[in-house]
């Protein structure tokens, strides 16, 4: 009896051992499958450095430096994309790039571009330089569009293309980086601020400090208080599109203000003290009935030293990091209708408005009102304002992708339109447009197109994510 069991065991040997190879197999696996932890082949600080994951390895912390507020996965993936499209040179990298502190141990250009705070400004993302003149409601991150410039990989030969350039965002960005732009906008009272804002960079501050010390501050609130605002219409009209914004501010000095003082300054400075009236004016607007209410001439002395406390800044940031500003063309037209040529432009970035969920005419009325600007027929050319409740909707999704051909068709082959848009909400629907531009963008003829999403935390409850919209031609 002992034979055969012998036997038996004998024929099963190599059975049995390929069974027990097997069983060895599965442990591993079930011992993985509890959090057992599997031997890293590569070091331990190649495994937790953003930076090499950023630089696809070619570079280490030793040499980069994230500025330390760069932590969300879309930051740190517009980051990787600038470096691909800069991290060849990195002399290049450290004037342009947007999320590195440092760079070869040095501190980047946007280091001490950020370093001029602004009013609310969050870390080295928004409100630095100009960014913060007039508190416009749509504003978008400059740092984001710095980062998304240079991942298009346009040089100071290029053309940036902003066909819905609100207060003039893009405009500052591509103004630093010595890069030439166009901003386009159907709303004349926005073409003015971006057009103040970006000729604000170039003031010689010391120049300008000591004319106003020949004047009281009071004296400049008198002057723009006593204009007769909404008594007076500005004798501008939709038929006259695609006028340059520095000829609307010729012709708003010549239609709208008194003789004086401030009337004699160079435009530029008188310019700039028309914005800073307007941003008290909307300050004394919208805290009037709040805790934080104070009279408007207060509101105006507050906002003109903190004013000149910028230019002065940006003044003194420009020569020490020997940065000469390229001044953008702002033009009163329509996105749907560019006053571009065909395939002359090198790259887009623009955010179209979110009026379907935002009234940006309600919001900026008290400016409206003062330019004295037909608000009425301003509302019929506003791309998300025309029809009601869910009709919006309709209209909003013609002139978008009617906008879209226009850009399709600007463009130069092989380059990019970058547009930012948010799923908001209309009634009891959450839009998302951001999949529709995908889902259109074959029978648009580009070649590509991808998503980016960045959730807005704590921000406007009717927005919960913010989209980058990258289409290549």
């Amino acid at each position: 009896m002992k034979e055969p069991k012998q036997q038996y065991h004998s024929s099963v040997v190599q059975p049995k051992l390929f069974a027990t190879e097997t069983e060895a197999q599965l442990q591993t696996l079930r011992k993985e499958k509890v959090g057992t932890p599997r031997k890293v082949s590569q070091p331990l600080a190649s495994s937790v450095d953003i930076i090499t994951w950023v630089t696809d390895g070619t570079h280490s912390r030793k040499n980069l430096k994230l500025f330390d507020d760069v932590s969300q996965l879309y930051e740190l993936l517009l980051a990787r994309m600038e470096f691909l499209g800069l991290g060849r040179d990195l002399s290049l990298l450290r004037r342009r790039a947007a999320y590195f502190e440092e760079v070869n141990n040095e501190k980047s250009d946007h280091f001490f571009l950020s370093a001029v705070r602004g009013k609310g400004q969050i870390g080295h993302s928004n409100q630095y330089l100009t960014h913060w003149f007039y508190p416009y409601k749509g504003k978008y991150h400059g740092q984001m569009i710095k980062a998304l410039i240079n991942f298009m990989g346009v040089g100071q030969d290029c053309l940036i293309l902003d066909p819905f350039v609100g207060s003039g965002t893009t405009l500052v960005e591509c103004a630093t980086l010595g890069i030439p732009s166009i901003g386009i906008d159907i709303n004349p009272a926005l073409c003015v601020v971006s057009q103040i804002k970006v000729d604000s960079l170039g003031i010689a501050y010391p120049e300008l400090q000591r004319e106003l010390a020949k004047v009281k501050p009071l004296d400049i609130f008198q002057y723009f208080s006593q204009k007769p605002g909404v008594a007076k219409k500005w004798l501008l009209g939709f038929n006259q599109l695609n006028q340059d914004a520095n000829l609307l501010l010729v012709q708003a000095w010549e239609q709208q203000f008194p003789d004086g003082f401030v009337k004699e300054l160079p435009d530029t400075w008188r310019n700039l003290l028309f914005l800073c009236y307007l941003h008290a004016l909307s300050d004394h607007t919208y805290l009037q009935d709040t805790s934080k209410a104070m009279p408007f001439e207060q509101f105006f002395l507050r906002d003109l030293k903190e004013y000149l406390d910028t230019l002065s800044g940006t003044y003194r940031v420009l020569i020490d990091q020997h940065i000469e500003v390229c001044p953008p063309k702002v033009l009163f037209g329509t996105a749907l209708e560019l006053p571009v040529p065909s395939e002359s432009v090198d790259g887009i970035i623009t955010s179209p408005p979110y009026s379907i969920a935002l009234d940006y005419i309600k919001n900026d009325k008290h400016l409206l009102d003062y330019l004295g600007i037909d608000t009425s027929e301003l509302r019929e050319q506003m791309v998300g304002l025309k029809g009601r409740s869910e009709e919006k909707i309709r209209f909003y999704r013609v002139d978008i992708k009617k906008s879209l051909q226009e850009m399709h068709r600007v463009l130069k082959p092989g380059c990019y339109a970058a547009i930012l848009l948010g799923d908001v909400v209309v009634g009891t629907f959450r839009t998302n447009f951001a999949k529709e531009i995908v889902a259109w963008s074959k029978e648009l003829a580009f070649s590509e197109a991808e998503l980016i999403r960045r959730p807005i935390l704590g921000g406007y409850a009717r927005l919960r994510y913010e989209y980058i919209i990258l289409l290549k031609k």
